[in-house]
């Protein structure tokens, strides 16, 4: 589960967590019905899915981007299937079958829940993790003013040094 409670707590959140509250507060305040981020050699890709278009989005950095599987896997309710016996005839030699990993994330924003359907495709360093958004229409106005408040204390907290 992941919570927001202020612009404070988010700030004092670590940076891949921090990172994943940013940009699930901002695909809800777009409306946005998938959020999804790819991993490869280069480091990640950012994308959310707008009526039926997707956005590439600033990719994460390369401090957090490790680290965001991870996150995801701590903040969610994921099953994690088992690697069923098999021998991949096609790709890369020596490649190996890794079910996703699926589940739920439950976001917390103004008291109330969002459950957003969440898949990891475990393979290192490639992969990526999405996140299914439904019905989040009714959060529009709350991500709208967690982010204000957070860009805010931001620009208030880059003053004061």
């Amino acid at each position: 589960m992941l919570v927001y409670e202020s612009a404070d707590q988010l700030l004092a959140e670590p940076d891949a967590r921090r990172f994943l509250h940013v940009v699930i507060l901002n695909a809800i305040r777009d409306k946005a019905t998938q959020l999804e981020v790819r991993f490869g050699d280069a480091g990640g890709l950012l994308y959310y899915r707008v009526d039926g278009r997707d956005w590439e989005l600033a990719p994460p950095s390369d401090d957090v981007y490790p680290l965001l599987k991870d996150t995801v896997r701590d903040a969610a309710q994921l099953v994690s299937p088992e690697r069923p016996e098999l021998t991949v005839i096609a790709g890369v030699p020596g490649a190996r079958y890794e079910p996703l990993e699926a589940g739920w994330l439950t976001y917390q924003l103004g008291g109330r829940w969002i459950d957003l359907a969440v898949r990891i495709d475990p393979r290192e360093p490639f992969g990526y993790i999405r996140f299914d958004i439904e019905d989040a229409e009714d959060f529009v106005e709350a991500a709208g003013e967690a982010l204000a408040d957070y860009a805010t204390r931001l620009t208030t907290e880059e003053d004061e040094e």
